[in-house]
């Protein structure tokens, strides 16, 4: 029996090509985009899952009140992992780690070789019980004997090493106060892969916590005993077995934690606790994690999936039903020859189902070749082998087979209905019902589309918003330089500066903190009083840079002055933003010459200056955030220092070799680490730049799904209509209005679907925007172009056929059957 399905389902196929060709295709490209999409979704739920035992580890983090603002953070005092493990029976094991915020400096002694990085961690021996520890080179048993030794990821020992032995060797680390900004030297005890991407941590530097002891015990310190009120905070991690409830402990360690802190009531710290499989999708903690994620674009590319398929399904059903004419007398003298409506039935859904797994294998094929594009727009690393992963195949097979049933059902059940005394007459036999249906999937096609189509748009402006902000508008030449992280000092920084301006090409150098700041570098606050306002104490977030700083970025000075080299007093002055006058509640002119006092925890020392100018509002940091009062001097940093030079945009990689060449001359000791602050940009809109970038390619192949159906459906109708536009031009119709009765077929659906797409579309693109304390406005304008978009693919899809119908000879239209 199925062997009969096959030949008929084969020999259809073969006498329909042109149906067979668009339906496979158009299966086949939303069969694809799922398959992407699913390859992205369990990449992104699969954060840190896999762990050995992930399931069993819990984060533990500090949440809190400090100075009236609650804040929650991936860290924890240094006394409450021991407390833990004494007081709960359900933790079985404690792990500490440390993350020291600043990048350190790497050298090989043999080689001189130097490398600048931000992803060394220091971690407790037992760090491989529990996380995913692949040693390619090494014993793990014996991986953190001694203090100072050190773990290398695989890319990090080839740049190191090359294909050399690097177990034994020596590599020296320098910081500015892990080491006192000495080279201290570490023994490789071992080489490991290269952590998956879908990971919270990317360590390429594993050293022994041990090696932090002297520190963390020096000058009557003791960061393992303290409890939250002094230094000594580390990233923690908790192994639990079954019995571990998160809420029960944490209310119980809440009362420890009281008991062992002094009573503050401008500090309330409490104890957090996040299973590490859902520490990636943290809401509270995403500001202090390397790699956080936001569970919505999950949910918006699985919709995004189910609409592609739903389109390429829709094609099917609606080809299907379109050309049931076609197997009529089939079906009739089948039925006269004893088949029943189960047996019509299978064949017909024999038939989708074929259909669908013949375009599952192409759909594999097509992502096969398209893996490294779709790679570098999903900034993933999967490779063929991962799509053949079980639970990937399982659910490939299980959307296919449902497209199958959903696309084939009604086909199956509106075609094995027909009466055969009906057909065999040839009586018209397409019924009202599936006109009606037929319409109502063209709409559904349509607003699919639109909304796919409208949100692109409106994601390609909010990003255009972004990356035309003070900081990125010149990103793309703006070069930044690591300079010492407070090793050097600046008279180093002012030679290298009057090297590099000796080119007329690169006359804006200048050093400051590092731009724009991401989310999890952390503020950087000053006290502030102003004497003339009361003197109250305020939290300003400051920016240090050198005079140069404001016009090398560009940022607009409306109202004062900006800072003169040539006014020694200038070295005290400050420049205020926009906000910062909001808050003190004075205009402009009031502002200019008012004395403030400043100082913070790095500066050492109180500085008193008079602001000289204000500064147009910008976005120091990401547009999810609200930009706060902020002051601006002309002192660098002590310790977050990075050189800027603007670069001219046709001649990058030439002056970055000058550049290079100039570091080594004043700096010889020390690693050229340059990026773009684009780059930093990208870092920090990563997720909203990889949604926009495969929201527009989705919806680029959902349109070209929608328009083979409708390129199928008009050579339906046209077709159907045959003998109707001969008659009709017999009559004295002219071509142009033959071609607006076949049109308005579709133009009639496409307003219903406008009614539908626009408020659906606003109301969802509104809830992104929501994401974003600065953002574009959802304007008429893009509804508009969507709409006109829409209409013309239709108008360009539909023409083909309906302008060869309409330019018939009349003569064989009435031939026609």
């Amino acid at each position: 029996m199925f062997r009969n399905y096959l030949t008929i389902a084969l020999r259809n196929f073969r006498r329909q090509k042109g149906f067979t060709f668009i339906n496979i295709l158009g299966l086949a490209v939303g069969l694809a985009s799922a398959t992407a999409i699913f390859l992205f979704i369990f990449d992104e739920l699969g954060y840190d899952r896999f762990h050995p035992d992930a399931k069993n580890i819990y984060v533990l983090g500090t949440k809190g009140k400090f100075n009236g603002e609650e804040e929650s953070f991936n860290a924890a005092p240094g006394a409450w992992v021991k407390a833990m493990k004494e007081r709960y029976p359900e933790v079985t094991d404690g792990l500490q780690t440390f993350w020291a915020g600043f990048p350190a400096s790497f050298r090989d002694p043999e080689t001189d070789k130097i490398l600048l990085t931000e992803k060394e961690l220091w971690v407790a021996p037992n760090f491989s019980s529990f996380f995913y520890f692949p040693l390619i080179k090494g014993d793990p048993a014996h991986a953190f004997t001694t203090p100072n030794s050190v773990v290398l990821s695989e890319s990090t020992a080839k740049r190191f090493f090359g294909d050399r032995d690097p177990i034994g060797k020596t590599l020296q680390i320098k910081h500015t106060w892990v080491t006192n900004k000495e080279y201290v030297p570490l023994m490789v005890s071992g080489v490991m892969k290269d952590y998956p991407n879908n990971s919270h941590m990317h360590p390429d530097y594993l050293i022994n916590l041990d090696m932090l002891r002297n520190m963390a015990t020096a000058n009557g310190n003791d960061w393992y005993s303290n409890w939250g009120n002094k230094e000594g905070w580390f990233n923690t991690y908790l192994h639990t077995n079954d019995q571990f409830n998160a809420d029960k402990i944490s209310k119980s360690f809440d009362k420890v934690i009281q008991a062992n802190l002094p009573k503050d009531p401008n500090a309330v710290i409490k104890p957090y606790l996040v299973p590490l499989t859902d520490l990636h999708y943290n809401e509270p903690l995403r500001s202090t994690i390397l790699a956080s994620g936001d569970i919505k674009y999950v949910y918006i590319f699985g919709s995004i999936a189910v609409l592609i398929v739903l389109i390429a399904s829709i094609n099917y059903m609606n080809l299907a039903t379109a050309r049931a004419f076609r197997r009529a007398k089939e079906i009739g003298l089948r039925k006269v020859m004893g088949s029943n409506r189960q047996q019509l039935i299978i064949q017909f859904l024999s038939e989708a189902i074929i259909t669908a797994f013949l375009a599952l294998l192409l759909a594999l094929v097509m992502v096969i070749l398209l893996l490294p594009l779709y790679n570098t727009l999903a900034g993933k690393h999967f490779a063929i082998i991962d799509l053949f992963q079980g639970k990937l195949l399982l659910s490939l097979v299980g959307i296919t087979l449902l497209v199958a049933l959903l696309s084939g059902s009604y086909p199956a059940l509106y075609l094995s209905n027909f009466k055969p005394i009906t057909v065999l007459k040839n009586t018209r036999f397409t019924g009202r019902s599936s006109e009606i249906l037929r319409k109502a999937l063209i709409v559904m096609q349509y607003t699919i589309t639109m909304v796919l189509i409208i949100g692109t748009l409106v994601m390609a402006r909010q990003m255009e918003f972004i990356r035309h902000s003070a900081l990125s508008k010149s990103g793309d030449q703006m070069l930044s330089i690591r300079f010492g992280m407070g090793m050097m000092s600046l008279d180093k920084f002012k030679a290298f500066k009057h090297l590099v301006q000796q080119d007329p090409e690169m006359q804006h150098v200048t050093i400051a903190n590092h731009l724009p700041r991401l989310d999890f570098f952390g503020p950087i606050d000053s006290e502030v009083r102003f004497p003339d306002l009361g003197n109250q104490p305020r939290n300003w977030f400051t920016l240090n840079g050198d005079y140069d700083f404001p016009r090398t970025f560009g940022l607009e000075v409306i109202a004062g002055r900006n800072f003169d080299i040539a006014n020694p007093a200038d070295s005290n002055a400050f420049l205020i933003n926009e906000t910062g006058i909001k808050t003190l509640g004075l205009n402009r002119e009031k502002v200019l010459g008012l004395t403030l006092q400043t100082g913070n925890e790095y500066e050492g020392r109180k500085v008193t200056g008079k602001i000289i100018g204000v500064v147009k509002d910008f976005n120091y940091r990401s547009v999810h955030q609200a930009i706060e009062p902020l002051l601006i001097n002309a002192r660098p940093h002590v310790i977050d220092q990075i050189v800027y030079v603007k670069l001219p945009a046709d001649k990058i990689q030439e002056k970055i070799a000058t550049l290079e060449h100039k570091w080594k001359e004043v700096l010889p000791g020390m690693g050229f680490d340059h990026w773009f602050v684009s780059q930093e940009f990208g870092r920090m809109y990563e997720a909203e730049m990889r949604m926009a970038g495969l929201f527009k390619s989705f919806s680029g192949l959902a349109i070209f799904i929608a328009c083979l159906g409708l390129f199928g459906l008009s050579s339906y109708l046209s077709e159907r209509r045959t003998k109707e536009i001969g008659i009709r031009k017999v009559m004295g119709a002219s071509v142009p209005q033959i071609l607006q009765l076949l049109f308005s077929t579709f133009l009639k659906l496409l307003i219903i679907a406008c009614l539908v797409a626009v408020p659906l579309s606003w109301f969802a693109t509104n809830r992104w925007l929501e994401n974003f304390t600065y953002r574009v406005e959802v304007e008429g304008i893009i509804f508009l172009i969507s709409i006109l978009l829409v209409l013309l693919l239709t108008v360009l899809t539909v023409s083909y056929e309906t302008i060869r119908a309409a330019r018939a000879n009349p003569v064989d239209s009435l031939r026609y059957e």
